[in-house]
């Protein structure tokens, strides 16, 4: 069995210099080596086997011809050698079901027995070998009753020394990992749930009863360490096992309880599960201590309903909030909590706690009252101690944002002692914030929480549901601490303005504007925050009243800032406070807009009573207009290069603000009406927007879409009326001043530099196409349309023609992909109008001027092909499906009146298809999609409209569609796209082939004639006649001329010779032309039953993705197989045979049984209702695949692949 001539020194080398390479070549030649005499016999760049048209399987060493040889090769070469890093080379799991019984527990045994006998391996190699010993362990849960034994196979581990005990915990902390993996979680469910019933709760307990004994033995020695920390990992991961099978991620701990079975009832009831925890955390030293601390955090965060009754869970809560108040009061404890990890993991458990059990729960407690109070204590300090711990914050306000809406369940006092409390922390929060702004700019901290916006706004709207708890106290201070730095702003303010030149002081007094502004930037956020914290309906004319007085001093605040801009001298002002102190009023603003500028806004009399009594602002649009006039001045940048950052941003977060508004409708409909609103509409192109005329191009992406998103934010305002036609005219004027300067330019008299014309070619096309994105009904869209036909269409070609290559090309072709898009029904012109021919003969000329000059432009380099070729060519096919799929075209006028539109367009869709490697094809996501968005719809109207298509294309197509399905992606676009590409195709064939046999048995009135008796019976046809060979007894006809039988099975194109030999009666010479036209086979009939390999190589591709993997768009897949297997039910017949043979003889009659169940009921047609009994009996059919364990087939070995 093994080599002979094996060099296993050799061997063990190369594993050395795979693992601990000197060079990257080194590693490379050694994974080669190794991959040659220990093949997997997988798929080449794939975990696991699927259909491939290569032929790197074949490549491997002569001596070895099956997965279980090389597996007994790798266990040769563990044994033979000491070299660690042979222990590495190990077998994949993809060929475990083709081993026997007998070799998958010699197999398992062995990596056991290697592992038992090799203690003091590295802990990489150990490692890696548990993880193998797991992997093996679930693939055989199922079958082997020996597997299932797991605890009771560890058990020899725990009979020996420490090193054994810790391998032993540390083999079963892999074995529980490999079963929680969330890879393959749907498909290997049955297992996880065995195991959880079986085994996890007994070695749960096996290793909280090891953690009792060493809790009691006070060791201390680094040995024991290891073996507490084994402990520990194997029971803090035991507690987060998914025993449900709904946690989608890692991060979802934090997320919900920890749902364990009733059966572990009988843990969490014992007081010494808690009490051992607890004696461990205060004895242990970090950090094995904090690994405690994580178990504990599962276990305080257990579900509700697994204890017996409501007197065992409220003595587990208990006990815990005992513990907790121990800890916070004493000395010894607050000496563990000195360690920021232990702080840390303690916050987070606190969390947990109270997230998992209800207030009214917690409140029974003997003394809840003083309990609260060190958990307010508690916070308080944490908020100060920022600097020290900052990651603890967020669970200490989500703690408290878990208790806040409860506090209706608990009596009055108590309610009112809670709220008092979160006054307190709401003022250590805010003084906290002040603090840290301090600390930045004296450089004793690096970290600025208001650069990462994001974070700060999720960060806030948890603080703001405790602020709002008592808000007219809360508030108080708020108003408080806002009046005090608008008085400190102003002051400061004042003392610049007396400054007429930098001097000695001045850094002082830019360092103190720079604290004020920041601190108010951080106020006006929290402000923000509150409002927008404010429920519906729930809100008490109180806290409108506060929202009134916060937002007067907001607005007294902003008032004081626009003079200070004004007046304040350049080196008094700071880019970074001026984008914090912009940015916090923009998002007050934005949230201000939200809760009280909208349907429900005039409930809100409260706040607008403040705003009336101190700024006259008595309604919703007033207040509007104060946005708009304040925010406006944000867009009008300095373009200074020291402030770009900053004031990009601004624009972006103002930009943000407008689309909000104009995305509401009520809003926008009072935006409509603003004098601000309506100056801004006839001056949008003014010089004063600098964002519209800069040539710097920005590395920030929402920079880069700045004016697109400003133009479609003016589009949704100026379209908010009906009435708009003489608006719009007026809009436009700029775009056509513009336009025709650029006309001038090309006609050769215009001024312009070709700089300075390619620049606003640039920047126009992105305004129409922002503007466009907006438009909605057919008469938005027509009063664009007849203003830019055929008025300007020439400068879309003219520009395209000159600059087809850069960013200039890219900006065209979206723009245009955006014009003929006709989404929501917007382009439908009148039956009498011929727009819509004219607009597709327009997309053909710039879609051939364009597509020609990328054909015969070389690439600089691979790395950048999608910027200088892909990406052009996703937006050419984006335009292409746009454009056949809209409706708005007959594209039979183009053939029938000799117009080359159309050809053109399908020539250029050919030709840059067939300049795509396929691998490119579906490695770019985009190019992708797009690409199988038009073979979706070209498949759909138009393919079988052709005369005929180029080889070479088909050839293509079909390898596209092939190689769609395969690969694992979380986007399941293409793959949706592509099978529903095959089934139109399929449909077609199969329904043309059914529709000829009939024309033909009524034209010749011969049943015996070629084809007919097949398809006539087809309809009628019984799941047992679909299991029979088609040339046996019982069978009516011969093979197609491709081979194989299927719907057609008399070929194409045959029937009796003559026109009407058969049929007496006479017919006009019109009805026997068109009858021999109808006799010859469409041409996309003849190509796929001429050669069925692709039909196969289809079938095997679906076949295996839907049976063995589990996707999302299961249903989608599963759509064409039903098509594929009427085309050609000889291959069906012999894969199936070959599938059924492939598995275990001891699973081959259950496997039979699955395969004929899988064409049960099915008949010879493709009605919704057999395609609907068919995608059944294949979920029925994977789902029994699954539980078997089965093994796919290598297309390889049928020999059915396209090579």
């Amino acid at each position: 069995m093994m080599a002979a001539n094996l060099d296993v020194q050799t061997l063990a080398q190369y594993c050395e210099a795979l693992y601990n390479p000197a060079t990257h070549d080194s590693r490379v030649q050694a994974e080669k080596l190794l991959a040659y005499h220990f093949p997997t016999f997988s798929s080449s760049g794939s975990n696991a086997p699927g259909p491939t048209t290569s032929g790197d399987a074949n490549n491997h060493s002569p001596t070895v011809s099956s997965p279980i040889q090389s597996a007994l090769l790798c266990r040769h070469l563990l044994q033979s050698t000491t070299n660690p890093y042979a222990m590495m080379q190990t077998l994949v799991e993809d060929h475990f079901t083709t081993f026997k019984s007998e070799e998958q527990h010699g197999l398992r045994s062995f990596v056991l027995e290697f592992i038992y006998r090799n203690p003091e391996l590295p802990l990489f190699i150990t490692s890696a070998q548990a993880q193998l010993f797991a992997v093996l362990t679930k693939l055989g849960w199922v079958d082997n009753e020996e597997f299932r034994n797991v605890l009771e196979s560890i058990q020899v581990f725990f009979q020996q020394g420490v090193l054994h005990r810790i391998l032993g915990l540390r083999i079963l902390d892999a074995i529980i990992v490999e079963m929680n993996l969330p890879k393959n979680a749907s498909k290997y469910r049955k297992v996880a749930v065995g195991f959880r019933d079986a085994q996890l709760l007994s070695i749960f307990q096996a290793a909280l009863s090891m953690l009792q004994v060493v809790a009691k033995a006070r060791l201390v020695d680094p040995s024991a360490e290891k073996l507490k920390e084994a402990i520990l990992v194997l029971m803090r991961d035991i507690l987060g096992f998914d025993f449900i099978g709904t946690q989608p991620d890692e991060s979802s701990d934090d997320v919900g309880s920890v749902q364990a079975p009733t059966t572990w009832r009988v843990v969490f009831e014992d007081r010494e599960f808690l009490e051992v925890l607890w004696k461990c955390w205060q004895d242990f030293e970090s950090p094995t201590s904090v690994l405690v601390l994580e178990c504990l955090s599962q276990a305080v965060s257990i579900r509700r309903s697994l204890f017996s009754g409501e007197e065992a869970r409220q003595v587990y809560i208990q006990h815990i909030m005992s513990e907790i108040a121990l800890t916070l009061d004493s000395p010894q404890r607050q000496v563990k909590l000195q360690d920021v990890s232990n702080y840390h993991e303690f916050t987070r458990m606190l969390s947990r706690f109270i997230k998992t059990f209800q207030l009214s729960e917690l409140s029974e407690y003997k003394d809840f009252q003083k309990w609260i109070s060190t958990i307010g204590d508690f916070t308080t300090r944490g908020f100060h101690a920022w600097k020290w711990s900052p990651n603890s914050i967020p669970y200490l306000l989500v703690l408290w944002g878990k208790i806040v809406p409860s506090l209706g369940s608990t009596n009055k006092p108590l309610t009112e002692y809670i709220q008092d409390v979160t006054v307190q922390l709401s003022r250590a929060y805010l003084k906290s914030r002040l603090e840290c702004v301090v600390a930045l700019v004296e450089g004793e901290v690096d970290d600025d929480p208001l650069e990462n916006e994001e974070e700060l706004l999720t960060t806030l709207e948890q603080f703001a549901n405790i602020a709002r708890t008592k808000y007219p106290e809360s508030g108080r201070f708020l108003v408080a601490e806002l009046q005090d730095l608008t008085n400190k702003y102003r002051q400061l303010g004042q003392r610049a303005m007396a400054t007429s030149s930098p001097t000695l002081g001045s850094n002082d007094l830019k360092e103190q504007l720079l604290v004020v502004e920041m601190q108010m930037a951080w106020v006006i956020y929290i402000v923000g925050a509150c409002v927008g914290a404010r429920t519906p309906y729930q809100s008490t004319a109180e806290q409108d009243q506060m929202d009134g007085e916060l937002t007067c001093e907001v607005l007294t605040f902003i008032e004081q800032n626009q003079m200070m801009n004004i007046q304040r001298p350049p080196w008094l002002v700071s880019p970074d406070a001026h984008l914090y102190v912009q940015s916090s009023i923009i998002y007050f603003f934005s949230e201000f807009r939200r809760i009280y500028i909208s349907e429900d806004s005039s409930k809100a009399t409260k706040v607008y009573g403040q705003l009336g009594d101190r700024w006259g602002l008595n309604t919703p649009m007033q207040f509007l207009e104060v946005i708009m006039n304040t925010s406006l001045g944000n867009l009008r940048s300095s373009n200074s290069s020291e402030w770009r950052h900053q004031e990009d941003q601004i624009v972006v977060r103002t930009l943000r603000l407008f689309s909000g508004m104009a995305a509401g409708y009520t809003s926008v409909k009072h935006m409509r009406k603003l004098d601000a609103t309506k100056s801004l509409l006839a001056n949008h192109t003014s010089p004063d927007l600098k964002f519209l005329h800069t040539r710097v191009k920005s590395s920030d992406a929402a920079v880069q879409r700045c004016r697109i998103q400003y133009y479609t934010m003016l589009s949704r305002v100026l379209f908010a009326e009906d009435n708009v036609d003489a608006d719009f005219w007026r809009f436009v004027r700029p775009w056509e001043t513009i336009l025709d300067d650029i006309t001038l330019a090309f006609e050769g008299s215009g001024t312009l530099s070709e700089a300075d014309l390619r620049h606003m070619l640039l920047g126009i096309f992105k305004d129409l196409r922002g503007f466009m994105s907006s438009i909605t009904n057919r008469k938005q869209y027509t009063l664009f349309f007849e203003w830019f036909y055929p008025a300007y269409t020439p400068i879309v070609q003219r520009a395209m023609e000159i600059w087809p290559y850069d960013d200039l090309g890219i900006a065209i072709l979206r723009f245009w992909h955006e014009f003929v898009t006709n989404k929501s029904q917007r382009v439908t012109f009148d039956s009498s109008s011929p727009s819509g021919i004219l607009l597709f003969r327009e997309t053909s000329k710039l879609l051939y001027t364009y597509g020609h000059n990328l054909l015969n432009r070389p690439l600089s380099n691979q790395s950048s092909r999608w910027t200088e070729k892909y990406k052009g060519i996703m937006l050419y096919f984006n335009i292409v499906a746009s454009s056949l799929s809209g409706k708005y075209v007959n594209f039979g006028v183009f053939k029938l009146y000799g117009d080359k539109a159309l050809e053109q367009v399908l020539e250029g869709f050919y030709k840059l298809m067939l300049a795509i490697p396929l691998e490119d094809m579906i490695d770019f996501p985009k190019l992708s999609q797009a690409y199988f968005a038009v073979l979706d719809v070209f498949m759909s109207d138009h393919m079988t409209g052709l005369s005929s298509m180029p080889p070479p294309v088909m050839e293509y197509m079909f390898r596209a569609l092939g190689a769609a399905i395969t690969p694992q992606s979380l986007d399941s676009t293409s793959s949706t796209l592509a099978c529903s590409s095959i089934d139109k195709m399929c449909t077609f064939v199969v329904n043309w082939i059914i529709k000829d046999g009939v024309r033909k048995e009524g034209d010749d009135g011969d049943t015996d004639s070629v084809g007919s008796p097949v398809l006539s019976a087809g309809a009628s046809r019984s799941s047992a006649e679909l299991s029979r060979p088609p040339n046996s007894a019982g069978s009516t006809n011969g093979s197609l001329k491709g081979g194989g039988s299927g719907v057609g099975g008399g070929g194409v194109g045959g029937g009796a010779s003559g026109g009407s030999g058969t049929n007496s009666r006479p017919v006009s010479r019109m009805r026997q032309r068109l009858q021999e036209e109808q006799r010859e086979a469409h041409w996309l009939v003849q190509y796929i039953l001429t050669d069925k390999r692709l039909l196969n190589y289809l079938f095997v591709n679906l076949f295996y993705v839907v049976v063995f993997e589990n996707r999302s768009n299961h249903w989608s897949l599963s759509r064409p197989l039903l098509g594929l297997i009427l085309l050609d039910r000889n291959f069906f017949m012999r894969y199936t045979a070959m599938f059924i043979s492939a598995q275990l003889p001891d699973r081959q009659e259950q496997v039979q049984k699955a395969v004929s169940s899988l064409m049960e009921n099915i008949d010879f047609n493709l009605t919704t209702t057999n395609r609907d009994r068919f995608t059944q009996n294949t979920t029925a059919f994977k789902r029994e695949c699954v539980q078997m364990t089965l093994m796919p087939l290598d297309p390889e070995i049928l020999g059915s692949s396209m090579d």
